[in-house]
C-alpha cells in the first residue's frame, strides 16, 4: 500500500484494482482468497468485506488504462 492506492469503480472483496501513487495510469489487478475465521462469515454481508488477513492469490502484469472515478 505505499506505492500503490485502491482504483475507484466496481470491485469484489475478491478481485481489485490498484493503481500507482505516483502514476494513476500504471495499473494492476490482484486476485486474492478469502481469510476464514467469524469475521468472514459467507452467509451474511461480510462476504462481501474486504478483510485484512486476505491473502493475495494473483497479481497481474502491469499495464496502463486511463483513470476510473465514480
Amino acid at each position: 500500500m505505499h506505492v500503490f492506492t485502491t482504483e475507484g469503480g466496481l470491485f469484489t472483496a475478491l478481485e481489485r484494482t490498484f493503481v500507482s501513487r505516483d502514476c494513476p495510469y500504471f495499473k494492476v489487478d490482484v486476485t486474492f482468497h478469502r481469510a476464514t475465521g467469524p469475521s468472514t462469515d459467507l452467509k451474511g454481508k461480510d462476504a462481501l468485506r474486504e478483510v485484512d488477513n486476505d491473502v493475495i492469490v494473483t497479481i497481474s502484469k502491469p499495464y496502463l488504462e486511463f483513470s476510473v472515478s465514480d
